[in-house]
């Protein structure tokens, strides 16, 4: 009789363990999706912040319409300016003065600010745009990195999200078919656009790129060169028709997998071009 009423008080011990246990996950994993959704929303009134311009000026006052124009898309130019359309850093600036790029490749959902936090590489990793505390965190660069992408090398970190946020786009690159069609992406900086052409794509463990070349030298710069273009990565994209040379400035946007906790994926690509915008 005492076995059974001790058989018993296990069994209803274990069961409500484990239904604390799946209170808990689920708890955890609302948090995460209010998180996230919160982060998202937070990025939306930001695109709608960059992409706000002021029309209609009359006596060097401001008019007050403000073009609402289609995620991703530039305005129709100017009558006789073909100078692609800015990001209005001004108003970016005044929400986070951490902001001072703004990141943009073609369809994806991959259209976010760039930030920098003096003195904290990792703030970003775990707090948005607003300085808020997010899972989602930010796309940013490290110190290391100046803010005019004159570097040989700049990295950008995001992560790799389940609901298809931050970085998580970069995965469609694996795609040979996704890679063939989209050679470039956009970086924006105060006054101009950059057009990189990307060149390769493919999976990396995570070691420091900034730490493991020395692109502040021409051996180091070449060494990293030669790396990408051997095919380090199983199922690995490249375009063996771009031309790199040491002197060309590169981008890395770096990632997680989902299926190997220090791996990465990367995607590389190199200036081709820098142009004043109409912002």
């Amino acid at each position: 009789m005492r076995d059974k009423k001790g058989t018993h008080r296990f069994w209803g011990v274990l069961f409500y363990l484990a239904l604390m246990v799946t209170i808990v996950s689920a708890s955890y994993a609302g948090v995460r999706f209010c998180s996230n959704l919160v982060t998202e929303q937070s990025y939306e009134r930001l695109r709608d912040a960059a992409e706000a311009f002021a029309v209609g000026t009359k006596n060097g006052q401001q008019g007050k319409e403000k073009n609402k124009a289609a995620k991703g898309m530039e305005r129709e130019s100017e009558a006789g300016d073909e100078r692609p359309e800015g990001i209005d850093f001004a108003e970016l600036s005044s929400i986070n003065p951490d902001i001072y790029a703004w990141i943009r490749i073609p369809d994806t959902q991959i259209d976010y600010p760039v930030l920098q936090r003096e003195e904290d590489d990792t703030y970003y990793l775990r707090h948005n745009s607003s300085g808020r505390y997010a899972f989602a965190g930010s796309i940013y660069t490290e110190e290391a990195n100046s803010r005019d992408f004159k570097d040989p090398m700049t990295v950008l970190y995001g992560h790799n999200m389940r609901d298809g946020s931050m970085f998580q786009n970069l995965h469609f690159f694996e795609d040979e078919t996704f890679f063939a069609e989209h050679p470039e992406f956009f970086i924006y900086l105060p006054g101009y656009r950059l057009t990189y052409e990307i060149f390769a794509a493919y999976r990396f463990d995570d070691t420091h790129l900034l730490g493991a070349f020395d692109f502040s030298k021409k051996k180091g710069r070449w060494a990293y060169i030669r790396e990408v273009f051997a095919g380090i990565s199983m199922g690995q994209n490249t375009r063996e028709d771009v031309k790199v040379t040491a002197k060309d400035k590169f981008v890395t946007l770096s990632t997680c997998t989902s299926d190997q906790a220090d791996g990465r994926y990367l995607v590389q690509a190199v200036l081709r071009k820098k142009e004043k915008t109409r912002q």
